[in-house]
């Protein structure tokens, strides 16, 4: 039994994300719903809500070119 909790534990660190409940209504873990990574696809481990996450690519950022004189 003691192996079974280790494996859970060890899913949590690895998989779980931290992201708003709209149940809970505050920011919770959330850990993938299987093994099989369906993208987005998360439950709340307060409540056990469903939750959907989609992934938003971040603002790009430019860099100014500098030159050496």
């Amino acid at each position: 039994m003691h192996k079974h909790v280790e494996s859970r534990a060890d899913r949590l660190m690895l998989t779980g994300v931290s992201a708003p409940c709209t149940d809970c209504g505050d920011e919770r873990i959330l850990v993938p719903v299987d093994h099989f990574g369906s993208e987005g696809e998360f439950c709340c481990t307060s409540c056990d809500a469903a939750v959907f996450l989609v992934a938003v690519p971040g603002p790009a950022r430019r860099r100014r070119a500098t030159r050496v004189a």
